[in-house]
This record gives C-alpha cells, structure tokens and sequence, in this order.
C-alpha cells in the first residue's frame, strides 16, 4: 500500500519529463467574431490608470504609466459544425483583450476540476519587442492530477487549429475540436450538459519545466454548464481550493500529530495510570476529525479514480477496521468473552496501526503534492513542515525504543522451554524436596519472598493478615501482595492495565510475586513431567486370587524398618502429579509477561500496607526457614486444567486444578488435605466476589493439585462458572484447608495401630454430599505411596506381576481400581503389579466401612463409581455400599445393593442394625487395648436432607453422640 501513493508521485514526474508531441501549426490570421453563432463572455473588468487593481496583472499595468482606460476581457465564439452527422464538430474561438499582455495564455477545459480536465490553450508567444508579436501557439493539455500546470498532451490531438494572432492588444485563437473523437483518450462533448472551465493569465512567467506558463489569479478562472448544441451557458460553482487546503492540512495535523501521539503514548508511556483514557481520546478525536475533513472535501466533486483518492478510501475503511479492533480489545479488558481473542485482537490491531501510520506518510504526501506539487517552489514552507514533522516522529520513536531495549527491557529475565526429562540436569533433580506428592524443587526464595517475623517493618503503612486482607477485598477493596510482606492498591489500574481488568481481578487479593517478576515460563527446568502408568493386562484374573485372611492380627504398619524402604516411599512421595498436558495449561493459564523496570518502579508508588502473620496460625514457620509460613486464609491462584462431564445422563463434572506456581514453596504447607476438610474457591462472577466450598474428591499431592466433582446446577452461580471455563483460560482463586477432618491427622505411634480411625463408619449420603466419603475411601482403601503389609502369599503369574510374602511391605504407586495395582515391594525394591487383596488396608481389616448414597437418578451414581469398584474388590469384607435411587432407574453398572426408591427410615433402622450395631468383641478397645471412639456415623448431603436424616436416626435410636453432620454449603 505503500508504494502507491509513491507510485502517483513518480508517474507525475515521469510525466513531467515524457516528450511533448509536435504542436500542430497555427495558421495566422485574424478570425471573425461575428462568423459564430454563439458567444460567452467569461470574464470582463474595468481598468484605471489611477486605481491600481488588486490582481498582478492588473497592478502592473497600472505601474507601467501608459495604461488608458480600456477593458481585460476573455470571451468564447462558437458554432456546431455538422450537427446531426457522426462528425459533430465545436468550432471555437478563444479570444483574450488586455493591455501590455506578456506570454499570455487563455484556456479553455473540458471537465469538473482541473485535476481531471482537458484542455485547450492559447499562447501568446512574445514577451518583448524582438519577439513576433502575431506569433502563437495552441495545443491540448492534459492535468497532472495535481494543481500544477497541465502538461502537453502526447498522442492524437482532437483539437484543429484553424488561425490565430496576437494583434491589437487581443489574443485570439480558432479551433475545431470533435465532440465524439471516439478514440479511447479524449471526452465527449455532446452528453448533454458539459461541464467548461476557463482560465487565463495577460502576464505569465516561466514554469519548474521552463515553460511560459504559469498560474492564474484567483479572480481569472471559473467554471459553466454549457449547453453547446443550445448555445446556453450559465455559471457554476468552481471548485473551492480552500476546501482542499482545509482537508490537506487538517489531515496532516491529525495522521502526522493526533495518531502518532496516540501510538507512542500507548507504546511507552503505558505505565502511566490512565493510558488508555489517553490513547483512546486522542484516537476517537483522530477518527471524528477525519469524518469531519471527508465531509468537507465530499461537499465539493472528488475525481475517485485519482491515486490520492483511491489509497484515501483504502484507509478509510483500515480505519475502520482498526477503530472495531481497538474497541475489541478495549472491552476485551474487562469482557470474559472478549479476553479470549483480545491477544489476537491486540495483536492485530497494534501491527495495522504500524502499517496506518506508514502508510499515512505517503498518503499525506500525495495530497500534499496534489495542492503543491513538489517540483514548484509556492509549496516550499508545507512541504518543510511535513519532512520536519516525519522526522521528528522517526527519530523519536527510534530514540525511545532504543531507550526501551537498552535501560528499561528487562533481559535478564528470559524464557526458558520445557526440555524433556532425560535432558534435564541432576542438578535439578538433586534439589528435589517432598511436597504433598508432588516433584517441586527450590525457587531462590530470597530474590521473591523475605520472612515473615510478626515485628512490622513498616510501621508507618497500615496493618494486615491475609483474612483482614480476604475482608477487605470482599468489601470491595482491590489489592495484591507483592514479596510475601507488602499490600499494594491496584484501584487505579484497574481501568489501564495493559493486561486487562480481568488478570487484575484474578489475582486481586493474591501474591503476584512470581507474576511480577518473572515471565510464564521462568520455572520450566523446575518441571518433571509425571510418568505413565503401564496399560493394564487382559490376562488377569481377579476372580481366582486367594482372598484376605480372616486373620485379626495383621494390620499395615506406616513404619518401614528398612532405610532401603524409606527412600523409595519418600521417591514416591515427590513423583509428580503433572503431566505435560498440564504444565502447558498452568503456563497458558499465567498470562503474564515482563514487566518493565518502569512497571516494577510504579508498583513502588502503590504501597499502602504491611501484611503480618496471624498471632494463632498454628503453621507459623519456624525463625531459621526461608520461606514464607502457611497460612490457610491466604487465596492462592490455580489453573483449570480439566473439565470432564462424567456422564450425559446427570450433570457431573469433574474440575482438576494444578497450583499456579507448583514450586512456590510454603513452609509446614500440608502434605495431605484431610476426609471431611473442605477448600474455598473464589471466583469474579458478573462483576461480583462469589465463594463457594468443595470437598476435594481426590488428594495425594497436597495443595499442588486439587480435583473436585461438582453437580452443575441449572442456576448454580459457581458450577455453572466453572463449567463454562476451558482449561488454560482462567485463573480460580483457592484457599484453605478449613474444617475438622473426619479422621485423626496424625498416624499412632504404636506400631500397627489403627487408632486414627473409627472401627465402624457409616457415610449416609445425599447427592455430592458423597464427597467427602470418596475422601475417606482414598485415603483408608485406595492409598498411594503408603505402605501397606502383606497378609498372605502370592506368586507371581505373569512376568510383570510381583511375587509377595506374607509380612512383606508393598507400596502402590497406581491403582488400576479393579483389585490390582502397579506397587513396590519395599522389602526387595521390586516394582510391578499385585492384587490389592493380599494386603491389609490402612484401617485394619476388621474395620466395616459403610455408604448409604440416596440420589435422584441413576445417572448420579457416577460420582466416584470407579474408586467405588476399586475399594470394594479389593476389600469387599471391609466396604458396603447400599445407593437408593429416587426415580427408581437402575445405573449402567451397579455397584453394592442398589434400591428403586427414596431412602426411607425403614431401610436406615435395617442397615443400621446389620452394619453398626453393637459388637461385644470391639465395641469398647481396640486390639492394643487402648480405648478409642470405634464408631462414627456422618451425614451430608443438601439442605433438608441432613435434618430429615438425623430425625430417622434418632428413631432408630442411634446414639447421637456418635453422629456428626458436615455442612452442607461446604461440599455443594
């Protein structure tokens, strides 16, 4: 686009520089006004000798002394020869009367303007007494497209000069010219009306190209509508020169001034609150401008086919398509559905405005050529000012990026890409620590975070804890922490962050750390992708494997003898939990680049508190740790990495999400989130803070990832938020764990205790109140890198399977959920799979693990089907499953005793009697003869069904002591 209007420019001056075609000879002789039939008087006046008039010619004729009182006058004879015949010819006379006329010139246009005309023009051709003072010359012109004094025409010539002479003060010249030459490059006279322009000059001068023709004054030229065959002609509008200097220079001023401030007020002067008010101010005027200077240009008649014009239209509807980009990305700041394209918006719109405003140099350029051509001297001091204002520009924005890449660009900070495992160094892997089951290694913490001593090191700045900060914010407050210490107000930012309204929103209230100085991808080394289990085999049999022995003496011992065993439960521990799947969705999910020093400088400027440990935060780290304490009220930032509906026939979904930063280490962060604890997920749903709880189905890895079965409502606020995200796009805020577990936290002491669980459990569940139950299951019947003792022999039957020995300890590493499991021998370091059965579980194998699961349909039976199937056929002595179906459908696959209908109080006081009744032999000790509470009964479920439950217990006369009620509002 670029070369086009560069293109107008060199053609012009090819043009310049084309060889002029032979002019035909003029006869001379002196025509006869009175031989025609029709005549015009374009221009007559009245000159005195005494009165000096205001125009040139007119001025020096009075200077000179021998002006008499006489008359400047130009005038059109003409016939139609011809007429009614394909030869229809306008046989005219041109005829020019002034005193001491020098080089004068008349002429005579066919067309609107005289950037698109052809013309015919009369030259005196003496300009002293040497010269021959009948001697002319008449010839056609063509326009330059410019307002520069039209050029010889080349090629055929429509127009005959008949005769002419300079004689008597009079300029005169007879012609024939066709009024259908029909020969592709002249105009038609006869369509009806035709559009005339005259002009003429009694004292010319010499042109850039040498010539003795040079322009008229203002006052002698005009334009008529001529009725040729009619002999009428009446006056018309000229077009208005003014108008195109208006347009021109209030074009310039805006592509030359108002856009490129705009642009580079956006490029580096972001940091400034408010940059975007500006950019868009200077913007929105720029485009109501340039509507304003269209309008008035479009009010006079625009030759289209023009270069100027045609690259004009071209950027008009660039300027439009930048103007929707620009809103885009505008809205795309605070609007969820626009931020997912806003980088491709933004994107596009920043490299179009490059291309606009490189294009608008040539463009002005054009049109500056256009009312001053370069090659004549009357345009020097525009066209000064244009060449100085570019340059300005280009030096500018030069100078200031090269600025930008030198002292503000952070390039200390680059990108690192993900290399696979076996390229990563044992440097990385020998920094490995354990955290919560998942491979993390030491980020240098001293450069993001400083210690949090309760002494404040700023006494001046007002005081938080993360849950005064968590009220501030839910009261409408807008702050994040920044090093682990000090709270920042982003208020003002909120409507000129480059990154949006939406980031700020999502890490409002958060550490932004790592986001503020680093880039998304600065902890890649740290990554170690988590390795794939190996397919299960067809072959096995489940069926004819020995079962648990009715022994009461066996129970699995978390103690393992052996360093050798230790270290491979410890290995096991800090496998990783993310894939590579997932670590490309937690990147995406970041969304941050790097700041610039001047970014990081006005983070400095916002400081307005100090945030202090809680006095009773019992995970207080200790005074020699590095890293920042724990504290369950402090909202941390996750990506969504998946969003799997279980099943089409109910609405159940599943949400995984992995820590934001994986490797930001907390000190005594739990390694476990404990049955019947809860988290808090905060989410900024339709310009509101909306929190909600949620038992996490399935822990091994601690806080780094989390994974929940969420019931998604019709008009559930937060299920229906999360089931619209797609992995990789959203941040969600999570907190916690809040809530008393449902087991002891800490494992006994003894050896081959169970005392951290009640003997008899009874889980009556009503819809995703079975959450955490399947908390339970995991962690008692299906556990990971836990040992667990061997109770009875097994040999191996295919060459991937292990061969066990009875008080052998084995821990599993994978559960394929149908009786086996992928595990490690920690007596011999041997991995391969076993079939769970010949092991004791966790909690003992005399423990009676009881679920009564009341749902709507059958389609609600999918939540934890699988860990369901696993726990009982690997210890179907141990777990009971009863699930009643209110609409009486049957589920794909049963699992347990399955009833189509409603829980009743009938079926409660029968289960209750079979499964949780008194039993002398363990009713009061347990094997170590050490009292314990052995029987809990828990209920959750939603609002109204925990009540009714309790209600039924109590008739069937269960101690209610024993009976725990979980909140409803922190599992739905």
């Amino acid at each position: 686009m670029i070369l086009s209007p560069l293109l107008g420019v060199l053609l012009s001056l090819i043009a310049l520089a084309t060889p002029i075609a032979a002019d035909l000879d003029v006869p001379i002789g002196i025509p006869t006004p009175r031989a025609f039939a029709f005549s015009k008087v374009f221009y007559g006046q009245k000159v005195s000798g005494t009165s000096p008039a205001s125009s040139g010619y007119d001025a020096a004729a009075a200077q000179s002394g021998t002006m008499t009182p006489s008359q400047l006058q130009y005038s059109l004879f003409w016939s139609i020869d011809g007429q009614g015949t394909a030869n229809e010819t306008l046989h005219g006379l041109m005829e020019l009367r002034g005193l001491n006329m020098k080089w004068a010139w008349a002429g005579l246009g066919f067309g609107k303007s005289m950037l698109d005309a052809q013309f015919i023009v009369c030259h005196q051709m003496s300009g002293n007494k040497y010269d021959n003072p009948m001697k002319i010359e008449m010839h056609e012109h063509a326009s330059l497209f410019k307002y520069a004094p039209p050029r010889h025409l080349a090629g055929n010539q429509a127009m005959i000069p008949v005769q002419g002479a300079y004689t008597n003060n009079t300029l005169s010249c007879e012609f024939n010219r066709k009024l259908r030459p029909q020969d592709g490059e002249h105009k038609d006279l006869d369509l009806g009306f035709t559009d005339v322009l005259w002009a003429f000059n009694p004292l010319s001068g010499l042109n850039p190209s040498g010539t003795w023709f040079t322009y008229h004054e203002e006052q002698h030229r005009g334009a008529i509508n001529a009725d040729l065959h009619g002999g009428v002609m009446w006056p018309a509008p000229t077009k208005s020169f003014r108008k195109k200097q208006m347009h021109g220079f209030g074009m310039m001023a805006i592509w030359l001034g108002l856009f490129p401030f705009g642009a580079f007020y956006a490029r580096y002067l972001r940091s400034t609150a408010g940059w975007t008010l500006v950019h868009m101010t200077t913007q929105m005027t720029g485009v109501a401008g340039i509507l304003v200077f269209v309008i008035i240009i479009a009010t006079d008649w625009v030759q289209l086919s023009r270069p100027h014009a045609i690259f004009g239209l071209i950027l008009l509807s660039f300027i439009a398509v930048q103007f929707v980009l620009g809103f885009a990305s505008l809205l795309g700041l605070s609007n969820e559905s626009l931020n997912n394209i806003r980088r491709w918006v933004r994107g596009t719109h920043n490299r179009l405005g490059f291309v606009l405003l490189l294009c608008s140099i040539a463009q002005v350029g054009l049109g500056l050529d256009t009312i001053y051509p370069w090659v004549e001297p009357r345009g020097r001091a525009a066209w000064a000012i244009y060449i100085g204002v570019v340059a300005f520009w280009i030096m500018l924005f030069a100078a200031t990026e090269l600025y930008f890449r030198k002292t503000v660009i952070r390039k200390e900070v680059k990108p690192v890409k993900y290399s696979p495992v076996n390229e990563k160094s044992d440097n990385v892997a020998m920094r490995r620590i354990g955290r919560g089951g998942t491979a993390v290694t030491l980020v240098d913490a001293s450069a993001t975070a400083i210690p949090m001593p309760n002494t404040r090191l700023r006494p001046d700045l007002q005081m938080y804890t993360w849950d005064s900060l968590n009220q501030a914010i839910l009261n409408g407050g807008q702050f994040v922490v920044g090093n682990g210490r000090y709270v920042y107000s982003i208020a003002e930012w909120m409507s000129s962050h480059p990154g949006g309204q939406l980031i700020l929103h999502a890490v409002n209230g958060t550490d932004i750390t790592n986001d503020y100085f680093h880039e998304a991808g600065f902890d890649a080394e740290e990554f170690v992708p988590k390795p794939k289990a190996p397919a299960q085999q067809s072959g096995r049999n489940q069926g004819t494997l020995p079962r648990v022995s009715t022994s009461t003496s066996a129970t699995s011992d978390p103690h393992v003898s052996t360093a050798f065993g230790g270290s491979v439960l410890q290995e096991m521990k800090i496998a990783p939990l993310m894939d590579e799947r997932d670590w490309k969705l937690v990147v995406k999910s970041r969304r941050t680049h790097v700041h610039t020093r001047l970014a990081i400088q006005k983070l400095s400027n916002l400081l307005v508190g100090e945030l202090i440990p809680e006095s009773n935060n019992s995970h207080a780290a200790s005074p020699d740790s590095s890293l920042r304490e724990f504290d369950p009220n402090e909202y941390r930032r996750y990506a969504l990495v998946e969003n799997t509906p279980l099943t089409p026939l109910a609405p159940i979904v599943k949400f995984r999400f992995c820590l934001l930063y994986p490797y930001d280490l907390r000190a005594n962060e739990p390694e476990v989130i404990y049955p019947g604890q809860s988290i808090e997920i905060c989410a900024r749903i339709n310009g509101k803070q909306v929190t909600r709880y949620y038992c996490p189905s399935a822990n091994t890895g601690g806080l780094s990832m989390l994974e929940i079965l969420v019931k998604v409502y019709p008009h559930g606020v937060m299920s229906q938020y999360l089931f619209k995200q797609k992995p990789g796009q959203r941040q969600v805020k999570i907190r916690g764990p809040f809530g008393k577990p449902l087991v002891s936290p800490e494992r006994p002491l003894s050896l081959g205790g169970t005392d951290f669980i009640p003997k008899r459990i009874m889980f009556i569940a009503g819809g995703t109140g079975i959450t955490p139950f399947l908390q339970l299951l995991l962690m008692t019947l299906l556990p990971v890198a836990e040992p667990l003792r061997v109770q009875v022999d097994y040999n191996a039957q295919m060459d991937d399977e292990l061969t066990l020995r009875r008080n052998d300890k084995v821990a599993i590493k994978h559960h394929y959920y149908d009786g086996w499991g992928i595990g490690v021998n920690l007596r011999t370091g041997e991995e391969g799979a076993f079939p769970v059965t010949v092991t004791a579980p966790r909690c003992g194998p005399r423990a009676r693990i009881t679920l009564i699961h009341a749902i709507n349909t059958a389609g609600e039976s999918i939540m934890g089907s699988e860990w369901i199937e696993g726990a009982l056929l690997a210890y179907p002595n141990v777990l009971e499953v009863h699930r009643f179906v209110a609409d009486g459908s049957q589920p794909e696959v049963p699992l347990g005793i399955t009833y189509p209908t409603g829980l009743t109080e009938a079926n409660l006081d029968q289960i209750v009697r079979n499964r949780f009744g008194a039993d002398d032999e363990d009713d009061d000790e347990d094997e170590n003869g050490s009292s314990s509470d052995s029987r809990k009964c828990f209920v959750c479920g939603p609002p109204g069904f925990d009540s009714w439950t309790v209600d039924a217990l109590t008739e069937v006369g269960l101690d209610m002591r024993q009976v725990v009620i979980l909140p409803s509002d922190r599992v739905l």
